[in-house]
């Protein structure tokens, strides 16, 4: 038997104790930037259901993801509220972000399209307000390239 203190321990140590990044992972308190891997419809629902417990003014969201996901049911989960920064991450299988941008306005997703993850992520540095939260997400791939 793991009492409970055991396990909130481990829980809040994933990272040290496991090597596993990207989960949850909080990379800078200010600016508050916040990435997870989540990249199909139960992990999408998952971080939506997180971001909405969290308080914040602007929500930036920097999203790319990959061919093979169904697209149209993951953008249908993201929030409606933020400010995207549409991006492609340098893989093969990347979804491209300009058709990312265009399936995103189909369910009201405003934002803009970048040439890479960098440019998204410094885009969305430079348009930080206090009180505001980056969250990078929506693949593997695009949380890698940061982290």
């Amino acid at each position: 038997n793991i009492d409970n203190t055991t396990i909130h321990k481990g829980l809040k140590n994933v990272i040290k104790n496991t090597g596993l990044n990207g989960r949850w992972q909080i990379i800078s308190k200010n600016p508050y930037i916040i990435c997870d891997t989540g990249h199909n419809q139960d992990g999408i629902k998952n971080i939506a259901t997180q971001l909405k417990k969290i308080n914040f003014n602007k929500l930036h969201f920097i999203f790319g993801t990959v061919k093979d996901k169904n697209i149209t049911e993951i953008i249908k989960l993201l929030p409606k509220e933020a400010i995207y920064y549409f991006c492609t991450a340098k893989i093969d299988r990347a979804f491209n972000a300009s058709k990312l941008k265009a399936k995103s306005l189909e369910f009201n997703l405003q934002g803009n399209t970048y040439n890479s993850v960098r440019d998204a992520y410094q885009n969305a540095i430079s348009n930080y307000k206090k009180d505001d939260l980056i969250f990078i997400g929506g693949s593997t791939f695009v949380v890698a390239e940061i982290l």
